[in-house]
């Protein structure tokens, strides 16, 4: 189909004929009206016709959570689950999604946030349709704040740690030579919106759970390059993400040793992205800016 712009185009991967199962989980302490929204986008505007979401409890203490549980899996009995993870002690995102995954039936998984809301109907297809390519291990989409600005065109791996691509550009920008708006291979996606073949997580024993909340999505998508598969960015699926609305910010005062320390864990494993830098991203442009994001200009 036509691009946005004259004489660029875009591809649409067909999902196989037989549609696969596809498990959407979301991880999920209280913050209900994060979660209603979220799930009512997805049951009100989805196309594709085959999928679960399962919510992953996480020790939540407020009786209007448990109470929206039973509320939508009544109003929803062939569409949602909730699955209550045991754990204790502090947040672990990868034990969490790593649970979701073995009490979900999906041949496909895509990992996503409660802090979500869907603005493409048809991003079931689109991302099957990639994540389906044998030689694709992961597909991520675009991320929109609520203000219409990038949170997320893809991730790149090199300068203090990982960063997202284009971040706080409005979504009308086309970007550094239309990367905003160009289906492209890159090192990584967030795991905030990700999907991945079943068989593929399994392979790669799922999420490292040593990185409990940060950088688990760039490490699983690193070992996948690292296997010779690719990792797409689509900006033909977007979402608002309504960012650490839940969790809290990496940078604030409490979670700060944790997020050094994590990044800590990241350099040491994966040492070549920061002395030779990423091989999906050009070198001629900016590795820094506020925050350490990754700017064009």
């Amino acid at each position: 189909t036509e691009g946005e712009r004259p004489f660029s185009y875009h591809v649409f991967h067909r999902p196989p004929a037989e549609h696969p199962r596809v498990s959407i989980l979301i991880p999920s302490r209280d913050h209900a009206e994060l979660l209603q929204r979220c799930i009512d986008s997805i049951l009100g505007k989805t196309t594709y016709d085959n999928y679960e979401v399962v919510v992953i409890e996480n020790n939540s203490e407020l009786e209007e959570t448990f109470s929206y549980y039973q509320h939508v899996q009544h109003e929803n009995k062939e569409r949602v689950r909730v699955v209550t993870w045991e754990g204790k002690g502090d947040f672990n995102y990868s034990s969490l999604i790593n649970f979701g995954a073995k009490e979900s039936s999906g041949d496909y998984l895509l990992l996503l946030n409660n802090d979500m809301e869907l603005r493409t109907p048809d991003w079931l297809e689109r991302m099957v349709g990639l994540a389906s390519r044998k030689n694709v291990g992961a597909v991520g989409a675009r991320l929109l704040f609520p203000d219409n600005t990038i949170q997320h065109a893809g991730v790149i791996v090199s300068g203090g740690c990982a960063n997202h691509f284009e971040t706080d550009l409005p979504d009308s920008d086309h970007g550094y030579w239309s990367l905003i708006e160009c289906e492209q291979d890159l090192s990584a996606v967030t795991g905030a919106c990700l999907m991945t073949r079943r068989e593929l997580f399994e392979e790669m024993n799922g999420l490292d759970e040593t990185f409990a909340v940060t950088f688990n999505d760039v490490d699983f998508c690193l070992r996948l390059r690292s296997r010779g598969l690719l990792v797409v960015y689509t900006p033909q699926v977007s979402l608002t993400h309504f960012e650490s609305v839940s969790r809290g910010s990496d940078y604030s005062p409490e979670q700060h040793d944790r997020f050094e320390h994590e990044i800590g864990l990241m350099r040491e494993k994966w040492p070549s992205y920061y002395a030779e830098g990423d091989p999906a991203y050009s070198p001629h442009l900016r590795t820094y800016g506020p925050l350490n994001s990754y700017w064009h200009f």
